[in-house]
């Protein structure tokens, strides 16, 4: 009897162990999309893609026109102002980027050494 005892606890162990690798198996693997499932989430990314780049535009847009406005009225407002905002433009512009310039190069070689 005790055998019989002994054997009976030895196969709840053994169903107990198997259950829970089964629990942990289950755990391990992630659950495959469907098909519709992956297409859902692909229409669901191209829209935000969509969402995101008309956004960006519209940015853009309205930001480029209110410079152009600012620009033609400064120039039929007060046009010597203009070419001084043009001339000096020409001249910060390089200047600005040299700066960047060596400023990125300098980044970068600290990021390498």
């Amino acid at each position: 009897m005790t055998r019989s005892k002994q054997d009976k606890k030895e196969q709840e162990l053994l169903t107990k162990l198997y259950k829970e690798w089964q629990q942990l198996d289950e755990l391990g693997s992630p659950p495959i999309p469907t098909a519709q499932q992956m297409q859902e989430q692909l229409h669901m990314a191209k829209s935000a893609k969509r969402k995101a780049f008309q956004k960006e535009l519209s940015i853009f847009v309205i930001t480029a026109l209110i410079l152009l406005t600012a620009f033609t009225t400064a120039m039929f407002q007060a046009p010597i102002l203009y070419f001084v905002i043009q001339a000096s433009a020409l001249v910060v512009a390089p200047i600005i980027f040299y700066i960047l310039q060596k400023t990125k190069a300098k980044q970068e070689g600290s990021i390498l050494s």
